[in-house]
């Protein structure tokens, strides 16, 4: 692996827009079923997992922030030789390009069933699936900074219609679902916070887009933590919403807990019956962007490991195209499901225990990369 980023910048971005990308890389399907694990870990006292979970996201941000503020002109791939040694490096390297690709293949084959059962159910799944790739690809080729511009136009379209979606929803919530609170004691509640750390995967981009800023990465915190905190916005409204409106029970009982919330609201008198078709907007931003991110991220980690910089948009299509294929491996719908739910907790390695180990090390070492503050 080398020492410098291959991909040129012909201006580089603002600290600001490191909150916003997080917003927009991070969220994805995910927030629509996430609740049913939290639920059925802590039951009615969710929300309490969520709070708690939170902080956990937040100090991961925080770490993630002083981790990249140390080798403010490299990425976590080209540092790890210098704070682990070249073996390690390379296996940690390695494991997150499996990590990558079993999520991408979780990630497509949620977005394959959702399209087939909510918009194009006469359409084979490969066929719309297999667009949306490629067009994440070809947002993907054009690297790193392109992706995060395009998050730039893109925002709006994530966060209005689910903001207008929570309001509208939060007056149908009913206070009765979340009584008795801990009536199961708090070790519930502390298994689901651990759970819903792990749910949301990308945060580790901030030690991917750091090099891409203008100084030193420590100027994007206040941002980072703001996008951090929006993302947590997002997940404790959709846990109190699942939560007050379906019941715990229905939960558990629910495939999509989000979007069978959105889908049983009924208010009286307003002119849309179908709530739900306010997140179709959201959903394919929320979708496309997260696709876009990380194949840029599995296709750049390939031609680093493999020292094939010059071949990078071939890598990036020709893995989009196995991507795809990859959706008929999992024989069905419910394996998918578990699948996810584990997943989780290998986030919390690859997005938190690992970059934390080498920020440790790294300070333990006294290693820093040029150009730090």
């Amino acid at each position: 692996m080398s020492n410098q980023i291959k991909d040129r910048v012909a201006d580089l971005l603002d600290p600001k827009v490191m909150g916003l990308a997080l917003v927009v890389g991070i969220t994805e399907f995910e927030l629509f079923i996430f609740s049913k694990g939290v639920v059925r870990l802590a039951g009615q006292d969710a929300w309490l997992s969520v709070l708690l979970g939170s902080l956990i996201l937040l100090l991961t941000t925080y770490l993630l922030l002083r981790l990249a503020a140390r080798f403010p002109r490299q990425n976590l791939f080209q540092y790890n030789r210098a704070v682990w040694g070249r073996p390690i490096a390379w296996a940690i390297a390695l494991g997150f390009l499996i990590y990558w690709s079993i999520y991408l293949t979780l990630l497509l084959t949620n977005t394959a069933a959702a399209n087939a059962l909510l918009f194009l159910p006469r359409t084979p799944p490969l066929v719309p699936t297999l667009i949306l790739v490629l067009a994440a690809a070809w947002l993907a080729a054009h690297g790193l900074p392109a992706v995060v511009r395009f998050f730039q136009l893109a925002f709006p379209f994530l966060l209005l219609p689910l903001l207008f979606i929570y309001l509208l929803a939060l007056r149908s919530v009913d206070l009765n679902n979340f009584l008795p609170v801990l009536s199961n004691g708090i070790l519930p509640v502390l298994k689901g916070a651990i759970y819903f750390a792990g749910a949301w995967q990308g945060l580790e981009l901030i030690l991917f887009l750091s090099p891409f800023l203008a100084g030193n990465p420590a100027r994007a915190t206040r941002s980072a933590l703001l996008g951090a905190g929006l993302i947590v916005l997002f997940s404790f409204a959709q846990t109190v919403i699942s939560i007050g409106i379906m019941g715990v029970e229905n939960i558990q009982a629910a495939i999509w807990p989000g979007i069978e919330t959105i889908s049983a609201l009924d208010l009286p008198g307003f002119p849309v019956e179908r709530f739900e078709l306010f997140l179709t907007l959201p959903w394919l931003v929320a979708v496309f962007t997260t696709i876009a991110l990380f194949i840029y991220l599995l296709s750049y980690g390939i031609s680093e490991i493999f020292h094939l910089p010059r071949h990078r948009k071939t890598i990036t299509y020709i893995t989009s195209f196995a991507l795809v294929l990859a959706i008929y491996v999992f024989p069905n719908y419910i394996w998918v499901l578990k699948v996810r739910e584990h997943f989780n907790y290998l986030t919390l390695f690859f997005v938190l225990a690992l970059p934390l180990g080498t920020l440790i090390l790294a300070v333990i070492r006294g290693k820093r990369g040029a150009g730090n503050a």
